[in-house]
């Protein structure tokens, strides 16, 4: 009889670990991770600032995002040289403007503040998994600072 019950205790353990681990309906897949952030385009003035909020639907756990400015990466930085929180903005150099309270754990909400020359600029917030398969998924606001 105590085989018997250990077996059903495996196997309801089982059954339960499956579910636990994205196997039942409320599981969740990282496939399916949206990330928006807004708003998704704005003009601001030279020198001008915005406030961007990321918003991450069917994040497993406490939803948290990365930020950068795209023309960074294309200029071939990383874009963390532009990022800060507190009262002391980056040395830089940041052409392409900085990006306020990117560097606090887990932040939703930014802010971006423009340089003194026109152009368009593009704010990512990033969302990944830290496991393999890693995915990404992120979201975009269009900036167009005008003189």
């Amino acid at each position: 009889m105590n085989s018997c019950r250990a077996l059903h205790l495996g196997a309801l353990m089982s059954l339960m670990l499956t579910a636990g681990c994205g196997g039942g309906a409320n599981g969740s897949n990282p496939n399916n991770v949206t990330v928006t952030v807004s708003p998704l385009s704005v003009t601001i003035p030279a020198n001008g600032e915005v406030t961007l909020q990321a918003s991450i639907k069917g994040s497993p756990g406490t939803p948290s995002a990365t930020w950068f400015i795209a023309e960074l990466a294309i200029n071939g930085a990383s874009g963390a040289q532009c990022n800060w929180s507190g009262t002391t903005q980056p040395a830089g150099p940041c052409p392409d403007g900085t990006i306020e309270g990117a560097d606090a754990s887990s932040s939703l909400t930014v802010k971006y503040h423009a340089p003194s020359t026109a152009g368009t600029f593009h704010v990512t917030a990033q969302w990944s998994t830290l496991f393999n398969p890693v995915v990404v998924k992120d979201g975009t606001a269009v900036i167009t600072v005008g003189p």
